[in-house]
């Protein structure tokens, strides 16, 4: 499993114990240090601050918490690093270094000086540069970052990892700061998990639904639903295993159910921060007449495959909207060739007219990627990779 870290970083001064004010602000995490004139802190997930400040912003929000000038610190393995410094003299610096899919930086609200009382800048700058995932696999410029500045602890640690494995990081020399939030399940009440009966053959998107519907009656509005998703691929004629997830809002609460083939219903609950909210699907409201699934491989069936696309016509189905759009999404993944090759035909269908309003046919060989589109069964266009058009 790839390294994914966030942490913050107090910056440390004479006569401010930057620990008790984030007691005294009931602030709840594990704590490392301090050393080398730094405390690091790492919020449990589930803490009501860091959900709503979201990650960069909530270390704009100790450094008003503290006084004191904070880092924030982001190591994605697979995909980049960034780190923000938040201080009140200036504006959050930020920077942002991304190799996946290609390599490219951010620093529009960058500005080096602003490390220079922290390290020295001339031996920060050889790491302030696009890097692509091989060269960073090699040279690791965020753990460079980490070592240069003497941060306490920065490696494979973060909220959720406070949250969920929270004796992991004490067995590292961390401290307990604080109560521990509730998990989002705790917090939302779900219902037990249980074994239902249901005919024989797997149900459609439409029978999971209304099979789960009745378990989720104490989640109402602006509880709603956001989307109806099948887990995994295999999904004969439209039945399998369903996963249905409902939505508090606007926000980042979270409610599922999946119903297994064998009748398991389980739930489960999630809180994302709100960085991520802009990205999250929006709750959804479903007409009377709606395309179940099986409607929706019927439509596929009649679909001619991509040129050079190899994977059929069956994969992972979503029901969902975009733009008010309601719409399924079939996900095909084409046979894999060798390793850094991939295949993949995206079609999006509308959920209650039927139309194919869009297919997207994305190839990558040997890193190297290309992707086509059509729209309502136009002609193929090559695209822009890095600028997918949907639907």
């Amino acid at each position: 499993m790839s390294e994914f870290s966030v942490s913050y970083h107090i910056r440390l001064a004479e006569g401010i114990d930057a620990q008790k004010l984030l007691r005294q602000a009931k602030a709840a995490g594990i704590v490392f240090g301090p050393a080398n004139g730094w405390l690091t802190f790492v919020p449990y997930a589930g803490s009501a601050a860091y959900r709503s400040a979201g990650e960069a912003r909530f270390a704009d929000y100790l450094s008003k918490l503290t006084g004191l000038p904070v880092l924030y610190y982001c190591y994605a393995e697979d995909h980049g690093w960034s780190f923000a410094l938040a201080d009140s003299v200036r504006p959050l610096v930020q920077f942002a270094c991304w190799w996946d899919q290609q390599p490219a930086v951010e620093r529009d609200q960058f500005d080096l000086l602003a490390l220079a009382p922290l390290v020295a800048t001339e031996a920060l700058e050889p790491l302030l540069r696009p890097f692509n995932h091989e060269e960073a696999t090699l040279t690791k410029p965020a753990v460079r970052f980490g070592e240069l500045l003497g941060l306490p602890a920065y490696q494979s640690i973060s909220p959720d990892l406070a949250q969920d494995h929270t004796q992991d990081l004490l067995d590292r020399a961390g401290r307990k700061l604080g109560a521990k939030s509730a998990s989002a399940a705790v917090r939302f009440q779900l219902p037990p998990n249980r074994k239902i009966t249901f005919p024989e053959p797997a149900p459609t998107a439409r029978e999971a639904l209304n099979l789960i519907a009745p378990f989720m009656a104490q989640f109402k509005p602006p509880w709603g639903l956001q989307m109806v998703t099948t887990w995994g691929f295999d999904v004969p004629e439209g039945r399998g295993i369903w996963k249905v997830w409902w939505r508090y809002g606007d926000s980042g609460d979270t409610v599922t159910a999946v119903l297994a083939n064998d009748g398991r219903l389980l739930f489960d609950a999630d809180s994302a921060p709100s960085y991520a909210t802009d990205r999250m699907a929006k709750v959804i409201h479903l007409p009377e007449k709606w395309l179940d699934s099986p409607h929706v491989t019927a439509i596929m069936a009649d679909l001619p495959i991509p040129d050079g696309f190899d994977g059929g016509r069956k994969g992972s189905m979503a029901l969902k909207s975009l733009n008010d759009c309601l719409h399924w999404e079939i996900l095909i993944a084409g046979n894999r060739g060798e390793v850094g090759s991939s295949s993949f035909w995206a079609v999006y269908v509308d959920a209650v007219s039927g139309e194919v309003l869009a297919e997207v046919h994305t190839r990558k060989v040997n890193d190297q990627e290309t992707v086509r589109q059509r729209v309502r069964k136009g002609d193929w266009t090559d695209v822009d990779a890095s600028s997918q058009s949907t639907a």
